[in-house]
Formats: structure tokens, C-alpha cells, sequence
């Protein structure tokens, strides 16, 4: 149980720098590809997103409304297994989120954001339990022009486990060219080559929460949902190519890997899966 809380924790402070850069994005791709044809005992998936931002400035001084919109299509390959994985090769994630962003007493700035989101193999009608919400509360402050502290609060179901959690950052930056992200207990180092450059090693999360549609059964069980999450750590490399257009190429090696079948309660199938690589390339129109 406490390893799954750890992981739950990792996931967050993973998806918390998300919102600094969703301010900046305009619009964004990606391709994620974990797992290649000579991994042996490992579900490989390929995932394809695209996402569109639009900012709107109000009234009050510093304030900023922001709706994003995205779209992403999952397929997955599980090389060998029973005859029902044939329906659970397609799966599509379509979520939209409304952030605000307000200025408030001493240097701090609120950010919040809500995220109603649908991850089905849509192959049946949809039903209530298929909608599922994310949301963040989040206070940030420069404390120096070189260290900058945000601190909140974020709920989530996707991980599997619907708990809001603390969520805690610190960026640092000790050289002009240097950056250091630490959270709970996130770990990232970025340098800059040049203005346009910039190379960072972190850890990362790739992992999805996908709900059935349809019934299906293994060994009697009823399976409403497949949980996906794999950690690992790697290089990014991000290259701005004209002033609005960056591309970012990111590579790496899981640590841990989870993917299971789950009923309404307990695991129907779990697969025991080798670490494998992960590549993801990713073009983004930015402010």
C-alpha cells in the first residue's frame, strides 16, 4: 500500500509543471512510443495526442482564463494473450480543462484548474462511470529572482485511486544557465546550450486509466477498466525552431512498469512486465 501512494505522489509532481507550461501553449502534438519488436515479456503501446489552448485575459489586472481541449488515441500491442485482448487493442482519451489563473497578496498568484475527462474503447454507449475528473489548487510565489516555491492541493482518478493528495515544488535556478525542479520527490536538472537549446534529465510518467464500454470477462470476472503506468527516467532535449515553434524530443528507461485488468474491486489480470525504452517526439505553437 505505501509503494502505491508513492507512485500516486510521483504522478503528481509529475503533472504539476504541466500548468506552467499550458499558459505558454498554443497548440501542441506528441507521439509516445514505449516498448520496441525485440521486447520480450512487455506490453508495448504507441500513443498519439494533440491538444489545443485558448488564453483569455480579463479585466482584473494579471488574471487569466484558459481553456484547453485535447484529443489522444492509444493502441496498444500485447504480442501474445487471451482471445479478448482484440477488443482492447484501440483506446480514445478526449478531456477538456478550464484554468484561471488570479494575482493575490504578497508576491503569490492562485492556480486552478478542473479537467472532466472520457477514456474509453468507446465501442458502446457511455455511462456516468466512465467520466473521470482531475482538478488542482495551487499557490505560487518568487521567492527570489532565482527560487520559486509552488505549494497545493490536486485530486485525481486516473491513477486508479480518487484521493486528493498534497503537491509541493521548488524551482531553482543557480547559474543562468542551470534550472533545478525538485518536488515530492520529483527530480529534474535542465541546461541551456543556448537560448534556443535546452537539455534536462528528469523522470517521467507515461500512464493511462482506460474504461470498457462493453462487457468482457476473463475466467468469469467482469473487466471495467485497464490501468497503465509506467516511471522511468531519461533526456529531453527541447530545440526552438522559429519563435513560436518548439520541438521536443524526449528518451529514456522505465524503473517500474504496471498494467492490470480491474474489476470493480480487486485486479482480474495483472501482467508482469520487463522495463523497457521509451521515445516521445513532440511539436508545440507557443506564445
Amino acid at each position: 500500500m505505501l509503494k502505491k501512494y508513492i507512485l500516486i505522489i510521483l504522478v503528481l509532481c509529475f503533472c504539476m509543471p504541466a500548468f506552467a507550461q499550458f499558459e505558454k501553449e498554443l497548440a501542441g502534438v506528441d507521439y509516445v512510443r514505449l516498448g520496441d519488436e525485440n521486447s520480450k515479456n512487455s506490453v508495448k503501446f504507441q500513443k498519439f495526442s494533440f491538444r489545443l489552448t485558448i488564453p483569455k485575459r480579463l479585466n482584473d489586472k494579471g488574471s487569466l482564463l484558459l481553456n484547453k481541449f485535447e484529443y489522444a488515441k492509444t493502441s496498444i500491442d500485447y504480442s501474445s494473450g487471451p482471445s479478448i485482448l482484440k477488443d482492447l487493442e484501440r483506446f480514445h482519451t478526449v478531456s477538456y480543462t478550464l484554468g484561471f489563473r488570479k494575482p493575490i497578496k504578497n508576491n503569490w498568484s492562485l492556480i486552478a484548474m478542473v479537467t472532466p475527462q472520457i477514456s474509453s474503447n468507446f465501442r458502446s454507449s457511455l455511462e456516468w462511470e466512465d467520466l473521470q475528473l482531475r482538478g488542482l489548487v495551487m499557490f505560487t510565489k518568487p521567492i527570489k529572482p532565482t527560487l520559486r516555491l509552488s505549494l497545493g492541493i490536486m485530486y485525481g482518478t486516473t491513477t486508479g485511486v480518487p484521493l486528493p493528495l498534497p503537491v509541493f515544488s521548488m524551482m531553482w535556478k543557480p547559474a543562468p544557465k542551470w534550472e533545478v525542479n525538485v518536488g515530492f520527490p520529483r527530480f529534474g536538472v535542465k541546461y541551456a546550450f543556448t537560448p534556443k537549446t535546452k537539455l534536462s534529465a528528469d523522470l517521467f510518467m507515461v500512464g493511462d486509466n482506460f474504461t470498457l464500454t462493453q462487457d468482457l470477462f476473463y475466467t468469469d470476472q467482469k473487466i471495467d477498466n485497464i490501468r497503465i503506468m509506467n516511471l522511468g527516467g531519461g533526456l529531453s532535449l527541447t530545440q526552438k525552431l522559429t519563435k513560436h515553434l518548439k520541438l521536443k524530443l524526449n528518451s529514456g528507461y522505465t524503473f517500474y512498469r504496471k498494467f492490470e485488468f480491474l474489476g470493480r474491486k480487486d485486479s482480474v489480470l495483472d501482467y508482469n512486465l520487463d522495463n523497457d525504452m521509451y521515445f516521445k517526439v513532440g511539436l508545440s505553437v507557443g506564445l
